[in-house]
């Protein structure tokens, strides 16, 4: 499952132009990501909330068991990185 912190409307847009096969769910609310830390704010601006890129794995029994949150958007996990902290969980 992807989250993004755009309208709903927005990240069915995304998805649909992209050519997801998994689910692209709003967290406009932001609350989310908050509580991932996912979300990088200013403490001098309450409108500044910007999501960050970050990769998460959680389990079946819902515990975290990989976390990377990159700080720069443009950068990318690997799809083998992905694909061998997946192993990891199986």
């Amino acid at each position: 499952m992807g989250i993004s912190s755009d309208f709903p409307p927005a990240s069915a847009a995304w998805s649909e132009k992209l050519g997801l096969t998994f689910p692209l769910v709003s967290d406009l609310s932001r609350k989310t990501l908050e509580a991932y830390g996912f979300l990088e704010t200013n403490p001098q601006s309450p409108v500044y909330r910007y999501a960050k890129r970050a990769y998460v794995i959680i389990d079946k029994a819902g515990i975290v068991r990989y976390k990377k949150v990159l700080d720069n958007p443009r950068e990318l996990v690997t799809d083998d990185e992905l694909l061998a902290e997946l192993d990891k969980v199986k």
